[in-house]
């Protein structure tokens, strides 16, 4: 049985796997823009701007992510595999920064 090849994979994905891509993708596309800047020597202040603004999205990201395995973990299993929950939990936590609004 042949594989499926990696296009008919990604457009066989959960539509909340495709919004990560993207998310992600458009994150890379920051730091290529970063890694120009810095080529083109910018202002520090510019580049610096564009750095936070891409850990901020990579920490969405992992919110997102640590959300969407956390509400797996409730849902999908009979008894919910506790371990696996309280490190799911540590993680969120750890990838949060202060201020961060977990609910958007």
């Amino acid at each position: 049985m042949a594989k499926a090849s990696l296009i008919d994979q990604l457009d066989n994905l959960p539509k909340e796997k495709k919004a990560m891509l993207n998310r992600l993708r458009r994150v890379e596309g920051q730091l290529r823009g970063i890694q120009r800047m810095i080529i083109e020597d910018k202002a520090c202040y510019d580049i610096l701007l564009q750095l936070s603004a891409a850990r901020k999205a990579m920490q969405k990201a992992c919110i997102v992510i640590l959300k969407n395995s956390i509400t797996d973990c409730l849902t999908e299993a009979a008894e919910p595999d506790i371990e696996n929950l309280e490190k799911l939990i540590n993680a969120l936590i750890d990838v949060a920064p202060t201020g961060v609004n977990l609910e958007e």
